[in-house]
């Protein structure tokens, strides 16, 4: 693999998250979409996976579900959900990139809807509450992506029971991630969320400097 392609990959990605706001975050999807998924192999990635893992070890019901994508880009989760793990539910995929959803819509996913919406800090979807089994997201809470404030209206398109899987940095975005950490703890003792699981993983295996991410399992009471 050479250095260059690993080189194009990471300045790509530093180009989405550590930009000045998510206009510019944005305005780089739509000149990357095409190259993104190569470029997710070239650095190692396996945050989709991750949240894949995470489904399987915890549903098992695989007919019937309604499944969100939410910041799901080109699809490779929600992919791995149908050709991994055989899932026959519906899957819905929300992204703020119609780039990135053309991509997603190019895989064999059969998605029931493909939505492009910008998630705003309050969190509020294009869909009735209670409307979906599971959220999945991968590595899309993060800067200049979902705001880490929008957690509190996302968990309402979820049923009462339902999980919410997500990816998402531990380490390179602190600040958002103190936040994002904050307002989940305030769910908790609320008593609307319930955390359920967790596991620990490289986010780039193939880059110099690692850096760990997380996967998070959560029910909404």
């Amino acid at each position: 693999m050479a250095n260059t392609d690993l080189e194009t990959g990471l300045k790509n990605v530093n180009n989405v998250v550590f930009c000045e706001n998510t206009q510019q975050s944005q305005a780089h999807y739509r000149k990357w979409s095409a190259q993104y998924d190569n470029d997710m192999d070239v650095l190692g990635v396996s945050y989709s996976s991750k949240v894949v893992d995470m489904f399987e070890k915890h549903v098992t019901e695989l007919d019937n579900l309604k499944v969100l994508d939410l910041g799901g880009g080109t699809g490779t989760a929600s992919f791995n959900l149908r050709n991994r793990l055989n899932f026959k539910g519906e899957i819905d995929i929300l992204d703020a990139s119609m780039s990135m959803l053309y991509e997603a819509s190019q895989k064999d996913v059969g998605f029931r809807n493909i939505l492009c919406h910008f998630v705003t800090d309050s969190g509020e979807l294009p869909f009735r509450d209670e409307t979906y089994d599971v959220i999945i997201s991968s590595g899309a809470f993060l800067p200049n992506h979902i705001p880490a404030s929008s957690i509190f209206g996302v968990i309402n398109a979820l049923k009462r029971g339902g999980l919410l899987m997500l990816t998402r940095r531990l380490q390179t975005n602190e600040e958002y991630g103190e936040e994002f950490v904050a307002n989940v703890e305030k769910l908790c003792k609320e008593k609307k969320l319930k955390f359920v699981d967790r596991m620990e993983y490289i986010h780039f295996t193939n880059i110099e400097h690692k850096f760990q991410s997380g996967g998070f399992v959560y029910q909404r009471l």
